[in-house]
């Protein structure tokens, strides 16, 4: 009996054929997320993203017993070099596996005006009073406005730091000796110490001399722990409490020069 090929099997008995069926078809391979690519175009190099889902915990900076956990999917570029970017013609994003319906951000070397040698992908994000963490995708050139003012504001790492306020108070006890003073401590809500940022790093994409080189750091969903410590009691109890960092807080949330930041529609909580 002729056998059709590999995973199919005639088998006859009896004067009955049949065919019996073993092979396992793979399922198709599902690309990886926030997988970097680059092609060369005619003018310009272009950088694409695949769409990735970021599980995370956040809060308001004020109300840092108020917390919760989300889980969102990155569907566009929120920070990258004004001008740069080219949205896809995929109708809907579930149409594309591409952040920004398919579409690229434009980069050059730095033998081409305006261009660098050494870019960075990342997922960045920032709290303030009102607004918790929130993460968003963006490309930067090393050493750039827009490199400088999202890095970690104390240089290293993104935490946040909060002290118990406590305040002391005397209360009047009768006693049958006589009348005596005890003093009552009352410890009360947190006081953020500090503002800070994250930054994660997605990939670098490097110029070679030839041709721009993507290294992945993190391909796959992200999970991201806001990285929230409580260091003891502050005695001071001094209202209202100017965190350190505001300034670069207020760097992080207004412009970046070369830069547009647009967050509508960039990351969408499922």
């Amino acid at each position: 009996m002729f056998q059709p090929g590999r995973g199919y099997n005639f088998t006859t008995a009896n004067g009955v054929s049949t065919l019996d069926l073993d092979a396992e078809w793979p399922l198709p391979a599902e690309p990886d997320q926030f997988q970097v690519s680059v092609f060369k175009g005619s003018e310009s190099w272009g950088v694409q993203c695949r769409k990735g889902f970021v599980r995370f915990t956040s809060s308001r900076n004020y109300d840092a017993w108020a917390w919760g956990v989300w889980q969102a999917e990155v569907r566009k570029f929120y920070a990258y070099p004004t001008g740069s970017k080219t949205t896809g013609d995929a109708a809907t994003a579930a149409d594309s596996s591409l952040v920004d319906l398919g579409g690229y951000i434009s980069i050059n070397p730095a033998s081409v005006e305006g261009g660098s040698d050494t870019w960075g992908v990342y997922i960045i994000g920032c709290g303030d009073a009102n607004d918790g963490f929130w993460p968003y995708l963006a490309i930067m050139a090393d050493g750039s406005d827009a490199d400088t003012k999202s890095d970690f504001f104390n240089g290293s790492n993104p935490q946040i730091n909060y002290k118990l306020t406590q305040s002391e108070e005397l209360i009047e006890v009768t006693t049958p000796t006589g009348t005596e003073y005890i003093t009552n401590q009352i410890i009360g809500l947190p006081v953020l110490q500090n503002y800070n940022c994250q930054k994660w790093k997605i990939a670098d994409v490097i110029w070679d001399g030839t041709t721009f080189v993507v290294t992945q750091s993190h391909l796959g969903p992200l999970v991201l722990l806001n990285p929230v410590n409580f260091q003891g009691l502050d005695t001071a109890n001094v209202a209202p409490y100017t965190p350190a960092y505001e300034t670069e807080l207020n760097n992080w949330l207004g412009a970046w020069s070369g830069y547009t930041k647009s967050a509508t529609g960039a990351t969408v909580q499922l």
